[in-house]
């Protein structure tokens, strides 16, 4: 219940820390939230995407 929220501002104060220490890092510039009902399809394509395949 709480440990969901927790890991996603962990995961953007990351992103916002490589964003300011580099401004050629790789981070998104913005990112709305996946619609409950696609969670689980995009996380497939991501992992499909970064899994070369």
């Amino acid at each position: 219940m709480v440990v969901k929220p927790l890991n996603e501002l962990r995961d953007r104060v990351a992103e916002e820390v490589r964003r300011r220490e580099s401004p050629d890092a790789l981070v998104p510039i913005d990112r709305d939230p996946v619609p409950p009902e696609f969670v689980d399809g995009v996380r497939r394509y991501y992992e499909r995407l970064g899994g070369g395949k």
